[in-house]
């Protein structure tokens, strides 16, 4: 499962990673006007959380944080120092999750929000599931450690809100280093190098496990605002846009594609056209925005399968459980008894 993947030459990151970062590198000991500096960048631009910046101006920081710091792998001691609260909607969306399985369903769907320096990916395995990740420009000098950072954010991030919390392995695109003490220190767990991808490898049961911060109505509230910014980014695709104002219309009954359309200042004929050109209908949206909203809040449990209809826009319960079934095969119940966090 992935989202699809914006123009390098557009890309933008969050202006709240970009502040993140600045603060772990003041906390590292560098002096943060010298790095604004080297990148182009003033504070007014990261004041605001939900702000956007180029992905261009944060790899130069990225580059000045690798030639100031001091350390065998500076990404890795960058990821150990980011704390999450500065990442604004992104990272308490997913601290809050019900359960690790949700939190990832949630990073696939708003990665953009963070940034469009990569594709995120989730692969599952008879027993095991990896988090891949594929970043623009593999070969840029900034690249690793960016990638290395954000590897061990998420790590660090993770192993206090999981209980049982282990890697199986992680993977690596360059070679091996000499000094392997930083990398044992974060992961702990076997290493491979000059693989194809970054990869992060968990157990698959772990998904089911319930996270410690989880809070479902905060949760609630951070999608809606993860929705409408997701609509908002200008870089997105057309069918990205729509999924993000479906999100939004869900929270408020049935959507309506007329209203959809005037919020993308399209005619329905044109917004029709358009998502065809894509490879996509409204009406093929609407009902993968409306599963993958069910499968979540089944698996949580904590909402009968009538009101998950009404939350769904659908106006008769009937309607949903038959749309559910010719989905997955399964009832709400079967599907709740099944993959159920309870």
């Amino acid at each position: 499962m992935s989202n699809p993947s914006n123009a390098p030459s557009q890309a933008s990151v969050s202006a709240s990673l970009t502040q993140a970062i600045l603060h772990a590198a003041t906390r590292l000991g560098l002096e943060r006007q010298p790095l604004l500096d080297a990148c182009a960048l003033h504070d007014e631009q990261l004041i605001d959380p939900d702000a956007r910046i180029s992905f261009a101006a944060q790899q130069a920081l990225w580059l000045e944080l690798d030639r100031r710091l001091q350390h065998p792998e500076p990404g890795l001691l960058l990821g150990r120092n980011l704390t999450p609260g500065p990442f604004s909607v992104l990272s308490y969306l997913l601290q809050s999750s019900a359960t690790l399985g949700d939190a990832l369903t949630a990073a696939l769907r708003y990665q953009r929000l963070g940034g469009e320096g990569g594709e995120l990916q989730v692969e599952e395995q008879d027993d095991t599931l990896s988090l891949l990740y594929r970043p623009l420009y593999p070969q840029h000098p900034a690249t690793r450690i960016r990638v290395l950072a954000m590897m061990a954010c998420w790590v660090q991030t993770t192993l206090p809100l999981l209980d049982g919390f282990r890697l199986l392995e992680v993977r690596f695109r360059h070679p091996q280093p000499d000094d392997l003490a930083p990398y044992d220190d974060v992961f702990d767990c076997p290493l491979h190098f000059a693989c194809d991808d970054y990869a992060i490898v968990l157990p698959r049961d772990l998904c089911q496990l319930p996270l410690i911060q989880a809070n479902p109505p905060l949760q609630q509230l951070l999608r809606q605002h993860a929705e409408a910014l997701l609509a908002r980014l200008p870089s997105a695709s057309l069918s990205a846009r729509v999924i993000g104002l479906l999100g939004e219309q869900l929270a408020h009954g049935e959507p309506d594609r007329a209203e959809l359309a005037r919020a993308l200042a399209l005619s329905e004929r044109t917004l029709q056209r358009r998502l065809a050109d894509e490879g996509c209908s409204y009406q093929q949206l609407l009902a993968d925005t409306r599963r993958q909203l069910a499968e979540q809040h089944l698996r949580d449990g904590r909402l009968p399968a009538t009101e998950i209809a009404w939350l769904l826009g659908y106006s008769e319960p009937s309607v949903f459980f038959r749309a559910f079934r010719q989905w997955t095969g399964l009832t709400p119940g079967e599907y709740r008894a099944r993959y159920g966090a309870g």
